[in-house]
């Protein structure tokens, strides 16, 4: 099976290619991922991962209530696409900005569930060793 989006960028990020902070909130266009700087490279990266990136379309524009080509056209540089090189450089840093929000975002869920856990243990703790809480 091949390598995920996901997959891809924990990876980048396991070996200390780029932060995925850096690329959820920059995105990719100032070449935040080496991997992803020449469209020799986001084509064929688009190519590899066509089916993913198109799902992650279909699924976004259809939580905004657009068609695909609706939602392309109102992403940042959707407007100037006039090729298919252009068209798969721009879906090839759109996915992989949208996945490392998701990432950023499901870690963020998990400090704060972890921390909600780490509150409930201490307040039981207390309560056990008859500390009022």
């Amino acid at each position: 099976m091949s390598e995920t989006i996901r997959q891809f960028l924990l990876r980048g990020e396991k070996e200390k290619n780029f932060l995925m902070s850096d690329v959820a909130k920059h995105g990719c266009s100032g070449g935040t991922i080496s991997e992803l700087i020449y469209y020799k490279d986001t084509i064929n990266f688009h190519d590899k991962h066509e089916a993913e990136i198109w799902d992650e379309v279909d699924n976004q524009a259809g939580e905004y209530g657009y068609s695909s080509l609706e939602y392309i056209d109102l992403l940042k540089g959707g407007k100037e696409v006039s090729s298919i090189t252009g068209l798969k450089n721009l879906l090839s840093w759109w996915v992989c900005e949208v996945i490392a929000q998701r990432i950023i975002d499901e870690r963020e869920d998990d400090r704060q569930r972890i921390a909600k856990q780490n509150a409930n243990i201490q307040r039981v703790d207390a309560q056990v060793k008859g500390v009022k809480w």
